[in-house]
């Protein structure tokens, strides 16, 4: 049994080790930077909050990143569940601790595996795409939601460390192999790009993320993200077929002409997302998470978007005029509503 290590204890780790753990796998937590978090899950053990919302406590072995010292025999597998921007310290602090050949998967959002493969090695980096979310509500305390995962070898060969990694996950959510893992990245980056910052800018709280495809202002800003961030997956060799289960050419239709047709597919096809917050995430929580949304995680996504354009020579005005608007929002210079929208649609020509 190989010994696996997670790095960051929210609600994308917390969930994972829980599962895991639960399902008999030598599972460490490493809480990065909480120390309460470490304590108390060390004193009552994890509760873990399934999408029905049953609890459970599981008893994971767990350290506070200072006491990453006392770890006798290095681990073979390393999830980093970090938010993007700790991603490259998270790895090096680790680093000493993962035997030469230890798998280091990341399930965040961004294309993170262009700040792994420098530290860790290109042969040891295998993508997992999430589309599944947790909440952390308190210290010892995650939330889940269903959903499933997306894992395969850089270079699309379905290898038996794939298949090993996917029993181990199965113990969390249901698991797909892909022979196109990068391709399934673009297309998870591109809806982390759209959906949240244009609710964002529009003012729909977190948690109601299905709202940015409830009104004809958000889906064509969502249509252009679409059809932009294709062009750049495009060039970069990965172009998407398509977003949501709506087609690229029809998102490029709606962009033009949103008819209603288009748009209630749209909007049917926006319907897992969640209408309201997850068991046991209050209000506090919410402001949380948007902070670490949109502050630190941005430039891993949006921005991740506007760069790659700049190197391939694929202009990204939506992504740019986005980003500039949520930063804007948070030093105060304008506020969430209707006439963002309304400015992005006319600054940007869906061609």
């Amino acid at each position: 049994m190989k010994k696996i290590a997670i790095a960051g204890v929210g609600g994308i780790g917390g969930n994972m080790g829980g599962y895991m753990t639960r399902g008999g796998q030598d599972v460490t937590l490493i809480c990065m930077s909480w120390k309460e978090n470490a304590e108390v899950i060390k004193k009552d053990g994890l509760t873990l909050i399934s999408p029905s919302g049953e609890q459970q406590t599981v008893r994971p072995k767990v350290l506070f990143v200072d006491e990453l010292p006392q770890v006798k025999e290095k681990f073979q597998v390393l999830f980093i569940c970090m938010s993007s921007n700790d991603t490259v310290k998270t790895l090096n602090i680790i680093k000493p601790y993962i035997t030469e050949d230890c798998w280091v998967i990341s399930p965040q959002n961004g294309i993170n595996e262009d700040l792994i493969i420098p530290i860790a090695g290109r042969k040891n980096v295998i993508p997992c795409v999430s589309h599944t979310g947790g909440g952390f509500v308190r210290p010892g305390v995650v939330s889940m939601h269903e959903g499933y995962y997306v894992i395969g070898e850089l270079d699309g060969k379905i290898t038996p460390r794939i298949k090993e990694l996917a029993e181990m996950l199965r113990l969390v959510v249901p698991v797909r192999i892909s022979d196109n893992v990068m391709q399934a990245r673009w297309h998870k980056l591109c809806i982390a790009a759209m959906v949240a910052p244009v609710a964002q800018i529009y003012g729909f709280e977190h948690g109601f993320l299905r709202g940015a495809f409830s009104h004809e202002k958000t889906r064509q800003v969502l249509a252009r993200f679409v059809i932009e961030v294709n062009r750049v997956a495009g060039a970069a060799g990965y172009p998407l077929d398509n977003v949501e289960t709506i087609k690229i050419a029809d998102w490029a239709k709606y962009a033009k002409f949103p008819t209603i047709e288009l748009g209630q597919q749209i909007e049917t096809a926006g319907a897992h997302f969640p209408g309201n917050t997850p068991p046991g995430i209050g209000k506090k929580g919410n402001a949380d998470q948007r902070k670490i949304s949109f502050s630190s995680e941005m430039d891993h996504i949006n921005g991740y978007i506007t760069r790659k354009g700049k190197e391939l020579g694929i202009p990204t005005p939506v992504n740019d005029l986005v980003v500039e608007m949520v930063f804007a929002m948070e030093t105060g210079k304008i506020k969430p509503g209707l006439a963002n929208l309304e400015k992005i649609i006319k600054l940007t020509d869906p061609k």
